[in-house]
C-alpha cells in the first residue's frame, strides 16, 4: 500500500483530491452534454436526460443516511470472541459517478460510455488512495440502483411532460425532437 511519504503516495493523494474536487464538474458537464444531445431525439431520450441529474441527486439523498450509519456491534455469548462488523459507508463520489454514468447510458450510449470510463477511473483512484473497496462498491451499487429504479418509475410521466412541453414556449429547452 502506498503511503503519504512515498512519491507514489503523494501522486495518489493528488489524484484523489483532484477527482474529489473536479470530478463533479466533469459529471455536470457530461449531464449538460446529455441534455444537449437529447434535444434532437425522441421524448424518451429527453426524459432520460431530465431524469439523469435528478437520479444523481436521488442517489446522494439515499446514500447520505447509509454513509452515516454507525458501527454495528454483534451480541455474542460470554465465552465467544466479540467482533464488530463495520457496515460499508458507500462513497458519495462514486455514487454520483455511477448515477451519472447510468443516467447517461439511458440518454446516449456513447456519452454514457465516456461517463462510465470516468467513473471507473474515479473508483480506481479512490482505491489507490486508500478508500476501502466495500465503500467504493457500495457507492456504485447505490448510484446505479437508485438511478435505474427512479427511471423505471418516472420515465413515463416525464416523457409525457416533455412531449407536451415541446408544443409550448418551453420548446427551446426541450428541443424540437422527433415524433414520440
Amino acid at each position: 500500500m502506498l503511503n503519504a511519504h512515498s512519491v507514489g503516495g503523494h501522486l495518489a493523494h493528488l489524484a484523489l483530491v483532484g477527482w474529489a474536487t473536479f470530478g463533479p464538474v466533469l459529471y455536470a458537464a457530461l449531464l449538460v452534454g446529455g441534455w444537449w444531445t437529447a434535444r434532437r431525439r425522441r421524448a424518451a431520450a429527453m426524459a432520460a436526460a431530465i431524469w439523469a441529474p435528478l437520479g444523481v441527486i436521488a442517489a446522494v439523498l439515499v446514500n447520505q443516511p447509509l454513509e452515516e450509519m454507525p458501527t454495528v456491534r454483534l451480541p455474542v455469548p460470554h465465552e465467544a470472541t466479540a467482533h464488530t462488523a463495520e457496515l460499508p459507508a458507500p462513497s458519495d463520489h462514486v455514487a454520483v459517478a455511477a448515477a451519472t454514468a447510468v443516467g447517461l447510458v439511458l440518454v446516449h450510449r456513447r456519452l454514457g460510455l465516456v461517463a462510465a470510463g470516468a467513473a471507473l477511473i474515479m473508483a480506481a483512484t479512490f482505491a489507490v488512495g486508500g478508500v476501502p473497496l466495500k465503500d467504493i462498491a457500495g457507492g456504485a451499487v447505490v448510484g446505479t440502483t437508485v438511478t435505474l429504479i427512479g427511471y423505471v418509475l418516472f420515465e413515463g410521466p416525464v416523457r409525457r411532460l416533455v412531449a407536451r412541453a415541446r408544443r409550448t414556449r418551453l420548446r427551446p429547452i426541450t428541443g424540437p425532437g422527433k415524433a414520440s
